[in-house]
């Protein structure tokens, strides 16, 4: 599963209004950054701030490009000056303390965290950064107590979040899928950020990323719900309609079931699907085929109806072979 949450621009301060030449260069920064040129981007930001210093809008783009670019000792400070002109963002108040983590600064990043939940509390990524930066911290005093401490956190939060994906759904839907396994793991990366959860046909197996290790388990398994409905196909092929179909049952489970977990793309997916079913649908088919422009529509069990969908591609001619995926996210 991908993020649908749209990549924020912050507007330019008023000193850009006035230059055209700034703001075009602001515009190919933020191109270059949402296409994943990270160099590029970082490049035309440090042109920009080389005449404009006091931006902190500008500083919090290069401070995202650099983190996406796993630069985090670069981003510090800048997102450090960010943080001090919205003190009240807890959204970049846990990205500085997660770059400090990533850093290896660990009492650091803690101080950062627990600035973001004393803003919000059920704010799950500052949460689970903190427990995080916690056993990291363990580890360097008593790396056996810190790395069982962790498994153990694991199975647990895993297996509450299997059992609230396999008890959402009807009785006997997931019989086809005992084979499967779940796992936090590593996952692949787009746009500088690892996929949240993957289903792997060809080796039957679900995971999620090991970030979400001390997330709470019903967000773990939100994502988990996401991906039973790719296992249950069997086969190795997505399609739109059938990511539409997962982000419905995975924003309806959220929307219905869970209320003390703060997270924005969960609760973006959600109020998506609280416009409407056709919102999220939207959303979900540009992301997706802006992922992938060769997307089939359809594929076997979506739509599902009593006779098997015959998959076809973007421009609706029939009989075109699907697209194979070893992984789906």
């Amino acid at each position: 599963m991908i993020s649908l949450l749209p990549i924020k621009n912050n507007v330019s301060l008023p000193q850009f209004r006035g230059s055209l030449v700034h703001s075009s260069l602001k515009a190919q920064a933020d191109t270059f950054m949402q296409g994943g040129y990270y160099d590029k981007a970082i490049e035309l930001y440090n042109k920009i701030l080389a005449s404009y210093p006091d931006d902190a809008n500008i500083r919090l783009n290069l401070a995202k490009t650099y983190s996406f670019n796993n630069q985090y000792k670069e981003a510090i400070p800048h997102l450090e000056a960010y943080v001090a002109a919205n003190p009240d963002d807890i959204e970049n108040i846990t990205l500085l303390g997660e770059c400090y983590k990533k850093s290896g600064s660990f009492s650091k990043s803690i101080e950062y965290f627990n600035r973001a939940l004393k803003i919000e509390p059920n704010y799950d990524y500052a949460k689970r950064n903190l427990l995080d930066a916690q056993n990291l911290l363990l580890a360097c005093i008593d790396p056996q107590k810190a790395q069982q401490e962790k498994y153990e956190t694991a199975m647990n939060n895993l297996t509450q979040a299997v059992k609230i994906a396999k008890n959402y759904f009807p009785r006997g839907y997931t019989n086809n899928m005992k084979d499967i396994v779940v796992s936090f793991d590593k996952t692949s990366k787009m746009g500088g950020r690892s996929n949240i959860a993957q289903y792997e046909h060809n080796k039957r197996r679900i995971s999620v990323t090991d970030e979400y290790t001390y997330a709470d388990p019903q967000l773990t398994g939100a994502y988990i719900i996401h991906e039973f409905v790719h296992g249950k196909d069997n086969d190795p092929y997505t399609s739109v309609r059938e990511e539409q179909d997962a982000y419905r049952v995975q924003a309806k489970y959220w929307t219905e079931n869970v209320k003390n977990v703060y997270d924005p793309e969960m609760d973006y997916v959600s109020d998506l699907y609280k416009q409407s079913a056709k919102a999220l649908d939207d959303r979900v088919a540009e992301i997706y085929r802006l992922r992938d422009p060769g997307i089939a529509e359809t594929s076997y069990n979506h739509p599902p109806t009593g006779k098997k969908a015959a998959a076809y591609s973007l421009n609706g001619t029939s009989g075109q072979p699907l697209k194979a995926y070893d992984i789906i996210v």
